[in-house]
């Protein structure tokens, strides 16, 4: 078998928590890039299934403190709070960018696993 079919066998193995094919694992136990490929993977899939039970506790005082914040902001000086929605802007928007390059390195990681290089 050549890698690039082996790397399809691998990601559906792994999905679906089914041994592989005979002939790709004997592959894989012979091919280092494979091996690298597949410990790669599990390691995505693992990291990817981590976060569906992923739950964050806001905490009891999150109203509270968010509604205590808003007050006190009400009393700012107007160039100050110009210069603060700013700086949640920029937050906002480094943050967004950085989620959206986390999600496409996965799925870039996800297709090089997936799918066979063209020859």
């Amino acid at each position: 078998m050549r890698c690039e079919e082996v790397a399809v066998a691998v990601s559906e193995s792994i999905e679906a928590e089914m041994p592989m094919p005979k002939p790709a694992a004997r592959h894989v136990d012979r091919c280092l890039r494979c091996q690298a490929e597949q410990a790669q993977y599990k390691k995505v899939f693992r990291n990817m299934g981590g976060l569906r039970s992923a739950q964050i506790d806001p905490g009891p005082n999150m109203l509270s403190d968010i509604l205590d914040y808003v007050q006190s902001q009400g009393s700012r000086n107007p160039i100050l709070m110009a210069l603060d929605r700013h700086r949640v802007v920029y937050v906002a928007a480094a943050t967004a960018t950085a989620a959206v390059a986390t999600a496409a390195g996965a799925i870039v990681i996800a297709g090089r696993v997936r799918r066979p290089a063209s020859a």
